[in-house]
This record gives structure tokens, C-alpha cells and sequence, in this order.
């Protein structure tokens, strides 16, 4: 049986490539590991959690940040989003697995970090 190993430090980037041609629009860099994903929505936002805590919304064209909080745990779960009552929502469920918890390591700010399970929503 073969053992997962982490031997570096994770970062990730987010890229908005155009889907015809594969050209590469714009990109945002992050120093910590992006394993939830990310969602579109049509109003022309991209949401992400990382998993040093932080949920942060994009323009979906130029992936400036719209908005973002830290809510002091991080995510693997991917955002999703739903509407009920002629509002938007997003929702995210935080907690990391042992797998992610382990690069903590290659991240000495993160070491700390509490890992617990909660549902955030927020309105849009």
C-alpha cells in the first residue's frame, strides 16, 4: 500500500481562459492551496474558499476581488449556490480533510487553525 505524500508548499491560481481559443484572460495568484473549487455565477461573479479560512468573490472577467472574509477555518467543499424567495444565495461548507490538513506543515501561519464543519450562506 502506497502512502500520500505532501512534499511542498501548495499554492494555486484561478485562470479565466477564453473557452475558444484557450487564451489566457486574466489569472489570480493565492499562496495557499485551492482544494474546494469554484463557482460561476450568470451575474458574472467566481467564488472560492481557501483553506486558510477565506471565502473571496471575483469579478468573473478580470478576477479582481469583489469581496472576501476570513471566517478562521478552512474549505474543501466546493460553493455552490441556490435562490429561494427571488434571492440568490451562496453557500459553502467549511472543514478540511486530514489529506489537506497535513500541508499545514508548508504553511506556518495555518498550523493553528481550527478545522471545523459549518454551512456558510451568503446573500447576494
Amino acid at each position: 500500500m502506497q502512502k500520500y505524500r505532501i512534499s511542498e508548499r501548495g499554492e494555486s491560481e484561478i485562470i479565466a481562459a477564453d473557452p475558444m481559443t484557450g487564451d489566457i484572460k486574466s489569472k489570480v495568484h493565492t499562496i495557499y492551496p485551492n482544494v474546494s473549487g469554484v463557482l460561476t455565477t450568470a451575474g458574472g461573479l467566481v467564488f472560492t474558499g481557501l483553506t486558510d479560512g477565506s471565502v473571496i468573490a471575483y469579478d468573473d472577467t478580470s478576477l479582481e476581488p469583489l469581496w472576501k472574509i476570513n471566517v478562521g477555518t478552512g474549505f474543501n467543499a466546493p460553493p455552490m449556490t441556490f435562490e429561494t424567495g427571488g434571492k440568490q444565495f451562496v453557500a459553502i461548507l467549511s472543514g478540511v480533510s486530514l489529506i489537506t490538513k497535513r500541508t499545514y506543515v508548508f504553511h506556518p501561519d495555518l498550523r493553528e487553525m481550527r478545522n471545523q464543519t459549518m454551512l456558510f450562506v451568503f446573500g447576494l
